[in-house]
């Protein structure tokens, strides 16, 4: 069982990391950081219907009106006599309703005027339309009680993908995420959403990995769509950590390097300045009355340095102080009146329920003593037969649990006033320290230059004195002081795991059963058995083993329809997962060499109607027998007589 405690997660962060929670929670809260644990409740979509309207261009000059509706569940095929007649582009049409990013080809855009995709997410329906394709104008409607509803609506390409965006991450229960990525050579953070994650709804037909269309190993991106996917909570808090370790990785080795070059030119420019500094020493033979006040001024010069210092830490603290009292404040403000409004509900409520209505305010019913008394006995609503409450427990209960909210804002306010209240103090002393040594440091120049002493060569040292210390100090004799967030944050990292990884290895043992099972039936008979080292398969075929990238790209399409399907089965036993249960297959034969291997698969996807009702499998193939004697008629959609689909 996964643990989702939030309070426990953020103990066992500052335990780890040997601080206090307070601290820990503040280094996470700096970094963007939160619990994530929203329930994957897995969500079916399902395409219903798609129509689409234009005119082609050059030697293909006709009309285009398309449509193809009362899609249901179970396996769809798109065939054609040939290749290169728009079975590919069907698909295209209906991922850019739901992700909102067009992959059309090109020279083909140009060529539509309106799409609408209709689909369902469960059993609220809903409509994509494209009012203008070239623009990708349009909006997002729900269609219920025979009414509509604007979701959104979008203005161009982005704002369209924007939209598909939230709709999706509110109905599924997903969230963007920041991956680190390898650029060129460099890494760099990204973040990735909905475009990313909905790779997992199509098969190309030579897959490269078993999640998503990313590069293995990239960055961590196909384990974190496996997590994603079969429902695990923690998933984005734990992106988020791994995204800040490295992110503190990428710029800490950044400034090293920058470091190390100023540390070079300081030292070539120190041995300089030492030199020329020992030239004016011999100049300056024997004793000087005027020495001793020279050493006072430079203990005055740096003992000003640590104070300024100390000054400019203490009123930078004041800053951020000024904004976690502002925080505080409002946290006690939003207790207060949470507090006051609930109470002045629960007086209102109990003032309306003294009332004793003759008849019913909307159709005049005329409530008689029987039926008065009848309700009465049920606690119910004399006016809407509402069942009341019988006691005020659970009320006395909410408002102790506000009270002891307000009480703990009050504390946390009073805390951050009483720190206010000492650096204030600490500041005036510092403040007046400074002011102390600024004086002393002007009577000591006084004294110098009136001095019976001040040559040239006195000036020309002290000059040569500063610039050798300050010249010093950028040699970088120490190194560069640690980040301390990464303790808390590699504490994160360790617990976070811990929180599922255990639920992790059960769930992915059992998609490697339903895997196994489903690769079969899919033609794979030399198949024993599917082991997942985190994103990582490993077969047992015929006695021998073998990963998934070793075997043929036929193999490959196969292992990874059966996986998803796995996974939606697994889901929809545990009752969690957030695959939308719906799956493009392009081109199955594209990499198959006989036509039984095809047969296989359609056959195989064919039976999910009556296994898994809640999967839809949308498939291109040509037209030939090892698809068709699978695949329903009515389920079949073939291209026209010129041979094109569209």
């Amino acid at each position: 069982m996964i643990n989702t405690d939030i309070n426990a997660w953020y103990d066992a962060i500052a335990k780890k990391a040997g601080i206090g929670r307070e601290e820990a929670k503040e280094v996470l809260d700096r970094h963007s950081i939160k619990p994530i644990i929203r329930p994957a409740v897995p969500q079916r979509v399902r395409i219903l219907s798609l129509r689409f309207k234009g005119k082609k261009a050059g030697i293909l000059d006709h009309e285009i009106d398309f449509e193809w509706k009362d899609l249901g569940p179970g396996l769809h095929a798109i065939v054609s006599d040939s290749n290169f007649r728009g079975k590919t582009t069907l698909l295209r049409f209906m991922q850019l309703g739901l992700v909102g990013r067009s992959s059309l080809a090109k020279d083909m855009e140009r060529w539509f005027d309106t799409m609408t995709l209709r689909f369902s997410v469960d059993d609220d329906v809903f409509e994509t339309r494209i009012e203008d394709f070239h623009a990708q104008c349009g909006s997002l409607i729900q269609l219920k009680n025979s009414r509509e509803f604007v979701v959104s609506t979008f203005q161009d390409a982005t704002s369209f993908e924007a939209a598909m965006e939230t709709f999706f991450f509110d109905k599924l229960g997903l969230n963007s995420t920041g991956i680190v990525v390898n650029q060129k050579g460099k890494d760099v953070a990204q973040d990735h959403g909905w475009l990313w994650l909905s790779s997992v709804l199509a098969i190309d037909p030579n897959p490269a990995n078993i999640f998503g269309d990313s590069p293995a190993g990239v960055g961590g991106m196909e384990t974190y769509l496996m997590r994603m996917f079969i429902g695990l909570p923690w998933v984005g808090t734990h992106t988020t950590i791994k995204a800040v370790i490295k992110g503190i990785g990428i710029e800490g080795e950044r400034v090293g390097q920058a470091a190390a070059r100023s540390q070079n030119a300081a030292r070539q420019r120190l041995t300089e300045l030492e030199a020329e500094r020992e030239k004016v020493g011999k100049r300056l033979a024997g004793p000087d009355r005027v020495e001793a006040v020279v050493s006072r001024e430079r203990t005055a010069i740096h003992r000003l340095a640590a104070v300024s210092a100390e000054i400019h830490a203490l009123t930078r603290r004041q800053a951020e102080l000024a904004s976690d009292l502002s925080a505080a404040e409002e946290a006690v403000t939003y207790a207060v009146r949470e507090r006051h409004g609930f109470d002045e509900a629960r007086q209102a409520g109990a003032v309306f329920r003294l009332l004793r209505p003759e008849y019913c305010p909307s159709c005049d019913e005329v409530f008689t003593d029987d039926l008065r008394e009848e309700r009465q006995q049920h606690h119910d609503c004399i006016v809407c037969g509402r069942h009341e409450p019988k006691g005020e427990e659970d009320l006395t209960g909410m408002r102790e649990a506000l009270v002891e909210r307000e009480d703990e804002a009050k504390s946390q306010l009073g805390k951050l006033k009483g720190t206010q209240k000492k650096l204030e103090g600490d500041l005036k002393t510092k403040n007046a320290e400074r002011e102390g040594l600024e004086t002393e440091l002007k009577n000591l120049q006084n004294e110098i230059a009136a001095s019976e002493t001040p040559t040239e060569a006195w000036k020309e040292a002290l000059k040569l004195d500063a610039q050798i210390e300050e010249v010093r100090r950028l040699t970088g004799g120490d190194a560069p002081a640690p980040n301390n967030d990464l303790k808390v944050l590699n504490a994160a990292d360790a617990v976070t795991t811990s929180f599922f990884v255990d639920e992790q290895k059960a769930i992915l043992a059992d998609v490697a059963t339903e895997a196994t099972k489903f690769a079969r039936s899919f033609g794979m008979i030399m198949l024993e058995s599917i082991e997942f080292q985190g994103t990582r398969m490993k077969l047992r075929k015929a006695g021998g083993q073998q990963f998934f990238g070793d075997c043929q790209p036929g193999e490959r399409k196969r292992l990874k329809i059966a996986t998803v399907l796995a996974m939606l089965r697994v889901s929809e036993a545990r009752g969690v997962g957030r695959h939308p249960g719906v799956l493009f297959i392009d081109s199955p034969r594209t990499d198959e060499t006989v036509d039984d291997n095809v047969s296989e698969i359609v056959k195989g996807l064919a039976a999910l109607s009556d296994e898994m009702p809640y999967v839809q499998v949308f498939v291109t193939s040509l037209a030939v027998p090892a698809v068709l004697e699978h695949v329903s008629c009515d389920k079949v959609r073939k291209s026209r007589d010129d041979e094109w689909m569209w």
